[in-house]
């Protein structure tokens, strides 16, 4: 058995001590060196200093950019707007609905014509009244009758949003809802019946039968501005029926106000005439020339898209 010498021993010593002392520095080296941070939490007065230094130079902070004062007017004197303040009582609309009249020119066997009353309230929520005639004369093809309607009256109320609100009020762009009623009469005549054994042919008239139906319609309209206080606007209504009054005899086939029991969607074109309320409350120009909806100067063409300032930290 061998021994170790101890020349032997101390060599094995000074490499182990000579390992402890090298493995921390490789250890350091394959550390990833972090970039300390630089971001720096500006105090209020440090913050007023870099400003006061900001503004000696002609430059000034708009969010996180740094830009001439004169460019950051520019940019502030051409923002449009976000939201226009008018009073509550904005206008007073009247209108007619000739969407009927013209379409029985045009062969439909059935409508009438109504007019409406609509309350602008901050140019936003707008009541609406609706009062109408209506009447129908059919003889289906291939039927053995004709149905006709009296001329009877109808009425509607309900409310819609314009989401134009931030524009003039000479265009609007409305959603809403119609709640109507009708009580009326109605007659199905000419009723032919053929008897085959006697070989003769009877006629048969049912008159006087009556009937009233209550139904919604929900609304997307539209006006736009004519000439001075004219317009005109578009409406397209999907209406389904609550109830309504049905008959032995035969359940009606034209309701007034309504259209046809078994169609859904009808169409409407008015002729309006706007009577402005308060008017010296609406937004105005303002004394340096420049448009109070856009932003832009008076009678000058648009330079297309504008720049928009976002507004940094402790911006207003």
């Amino acid at each position: 058995m061998k021994f170790i010498t101890s020349h032997t021993l101390t060599r094995l010593v000074a490499i182990v001590m000579a390992a402890c002392c090298l493995l921390p520095i490789v250890a350091q080296r394959r550390i990833t060196p972090v970039k300390p941070s630089t971001n720096k939490v500006m105090t209020s007065k440090e913050n007023d200093a870099k400003i006061a230094e900001l503004k000696q130079k002609g430059l000034v902070m708009v969010g996180d950019t740094i830009l001439p004062d004169t460019v950051a007017a520019m940019m502030n004197d051409t923002i449009k707007i976000t939201r226009m303040k008018y009073p509550l009582l904005t206008s007073v609309t009247i209108g007619a609905n000739v969407w009927d009249p013209v379409m029985r020119l045009l062969g439909q066997k059935y409508g009438g014509i109504d007019f409406s009353a609509e309350l602008s309230l901050w140019n936003r929520i707008v009541p609406i009244v609706e009062l109408g005639i209506g009447s129908a004369n059919n003889t289906p093809e291939e039927k053995n009758y004709t149905y006709k309607g009296d001329m009877a009256l109808y009425g509607k109320i309900g409310c819609g949003y314009n989401f134009k609100y931030n524009n003039k009020p000479d265009y609007m762009a409305l959603v809403g809802f119609r709640l109507g009623y009708s009580n009326f009469k109605y007659s199905i005549n000419d009723i032919s019946i053929n008897n085959s054994y006697w070989q003769e042919n009877n006629s048969l008239n049912i008159d006087g039968l009556k009937s009233h139906a209550l139904w919604g319609e929900l609304v997307v309209a539209m006006h736009i501005k004519l000439y001075k206080n004219w317009s005109a606007g578009w409406t397209l209504k999907y209406h389904f029926l609550f109830n309504y009054k049905s008959n032995p005899s035969g359940d009606p086939w034209y309701i007034p106000g309504y259209g046809t029991r078994g169609s859904a969607i009808s169409a409407g074109m008015s002729i309006y005439y706007t009577l402005p309320l308060n008017s010296d409350k609406w937004p105005r120009d303002d004394d340096k020339g420049k448009n109070a909806y856009t932003g832009e100067p008076i009678n000058s063409p648009a330079t297309g898209s504008r720049p928009v300032v976002i507004p940094g930290p402790g911006s207003n």
